[in-house]
């Protein structure tokens, strides 16, 4: 039987992982839904375990569910074209489409992803791109604060 050797995760530290955690010190100040803080308290723990690309993949849902509760709760029917997102700069918002666009090609397989090649450098990669991830919810996530 071939055995299959453990990678080791490293949680993720860098400059995006500071900046969430700081917007989400606290859930109960965010102005989000139950389905939306389920799935921080997720993200929170894939960081912890070093799990980049659950990581990637629930900052790109936390985005979409987040925008989504809003447009429920508000009684507005949910379309793409009136998310609201309008205190974005459009930095911030080109920062979330290139989430969600990483995010598919995490989960549809069309190809080879970068990050996702068998090459030694891939875990790397991952734990940079999980890192940019979480830059990219912080603006959306800053903008729904409670004070």
């Amino acid at each position: 039987m071939k055995r299959h050797n453990i990678i080791q995760h490293q949680s993720i530290k860098a400059d995006g992982w500071k900046a969430f955690s700081q917007t989400c010190f606290d859930l109960s100040a965010l102005d989000i839904g139950p389905h939306s803080k389920t799935l921080l308290q997720e993200i929170i723990g894939a960081v912890k375990a070093g799990l980049p690309v659950s990581v990637i993949i629930l900052a790109a849902t936390i985005a979409d569910v987040v925008l989504y509760e809003g447009q429920i709760d508000s009684g507005q029917s949910p379309d793409a074209d009136s998310m609201g997102i309008d205190w974005l700069t459009a930095s911030e918002r080109r920062q979330l489409n290139w989430l969600r666009s990483y995010r598919n090609q995490l989960v549809h397989y069309e190809g080879v992803v970068s990050g996702m090649t068998g090459a030694e450098t891939d875990q790397e990669l991952m734990q940079k791109n999980a890192d940019k991830a979480l830059a990219a919810i912080v603006p959306l996530l800053a903008g729904l604060e409670q004070f």
